[in-house]
């Protein structure tokens, strides 16, 4: 098996991995949200246990982003997944699309709840107008970016490859 020349059966076997994957990432984004909760109430509570007054790290506002956004990519990789089926992507497209998406979902997924830690939400390594550079933001940023240029390239393939198969019903 050459690793980049996927078979039509490997092809399929990846778009289920990429699935899985999704959801596991849609699955965290829902984690998330109690995160969320948490950070609004600024407890820990969950009805009948006691209330744990504690202090949630992370904002809000990053905690809203991180459920909303690990939502929204677990949708869009598993989309893609079937996307790659119903066009029949097969060999080192497969390759670049399944893996890019389950790239995507994890990098994106750091870069939410890193960014949600972090001063200056994970935009940059050093100071941003939102605060000064951290682990957290540097974290965030050092895997969201690379993460970002396989969803550009996962994207356009799967952009080219309906293109090509709408020509074929011509």
């Amino acid at each position: 098996m050459k690793i980049m020349n996927l078979s039509k059966e490997q092809s399929q076997k990846l778009a289920l991995l990429v699935i899985g994957h999704g959801m596991l990432v849609l699955l965290i984004g829902l984690v998330a949200g109690l995160m969320l909760v948490f950070s609004l109430l600024d407890a820990v509570t969950i009805w009948p246990l006691p209330v744990w007054d504690i202090t949630i790290p992370g904002s809000t506002r990053g905690w809203q982003a991180a459920h909303v956004g690990g939502i929204l990519n677990g949708v869009m990789i598993a989309g893609v997944a079937l996307l790659m089926k119903r066009l029949q992507i097969s060999g080192s497209r497969a390759f670049w699309v399944g893996w890019g998406m389950i790239i995507t979902g994890w990098a994106n997924t750091v870069f939410y709840w890193g960014g949600s830690l972090s001063k200056n939400r994970g935009l940059s390594v050093t100071e941003t107008p939102f605060g000064e550079g951290d682990f957290f933001g540097a974290v965030a940023f050092l895997f969201g970016a690379p993460g970002m240029i396989f969803t550009f390239i996962a994207i356009t393939i799967i952009a080219i490859s309906a293109f090509e198969k709408s020509k074929e019903l011509n």
